[in-house]
C-alpha cells in the first residue's frame, strides 16, 4: 500500500509544479510579440507584460494600446513612438528618451522615469532616489 501512496503524492507533487511553472510562463510578455514589436517597432495592443526591452531602438514605434505593466524599459529610444492609451503601470523607463512620444491617455501609476528624457524635452525626476538629508 506504501508504493501506492508514494506514487500519489510524487504524481501530485508534479502536477503542482507543472501548474506553477504554466502560470509563470503566462505571467510574461510572448516572446512572438517581443520580436514582432522589436523587427516591426508595430504591435498596437501587445501584451508585453514584464517584457524586457531595454536599450531597444523602438523610434517610432507603434504601441497604441500596448500592455507594457512592469515591462523593463530602461533606456529605450520611444521618440516620436504612439503610446495612446498604453499601460505603463510600474515600468521601468530610467534613461529613456520619449521625444514627441504621445502619451495621451496612457496609464503611468507608479512608472519609474528617474533622468527620462519626456515628451516635452524635459528630463525627469519621477522615481529617483531622494537626496540624503
Amino acid at each position: 500500500m506504501k508504493p501506492f501512496i508514494n506514487s500519489c503524492l510524487i504524481i501530485s507533487g508534479l502536477i503542482g509544479a507543472i501548474a506553477t511553472f504554466s502560470y509563470a510562463e503566462s505571467a510574461f510578455a510572448d516572446p512572438n510579440q517581443i520580436r514582432q514589436v522589436l523587427q516591426t517597432r508595430s504591435c498596437d495592443g501587445c501584451d508585453l507584460v514584464r517584457a524586457k526591452l531595454s536599450f531597444a531602438n523602438l523610434r517610432g514605434a507603434s504601441l497604441r494600446n500596448a500592455n507594457l505593466f512592469s515591462a523593463d524599459l530602461k533606456l529605450v529610444d520611444l521618440r516620436e513612438a504612439n503610446l495612446i492609451g498604453a499601460i505603463l503601470d510600474q515600468a521601468d523607463l530610467r534613461g529613456a528618451d520619449l521625444t514627441g512620444a504621445d502619451l495621451t491617455g496612457a496609464y503611468m501609476s507608479e512608472t519609474n522615469f528617474c533622468g527620462a528624457i519626456m515628451p516635452d524635452g524635459q528630463k525627469s525626476s519621477e522615481g529617483c532616489p531622494k537626496p540624503a538629508k
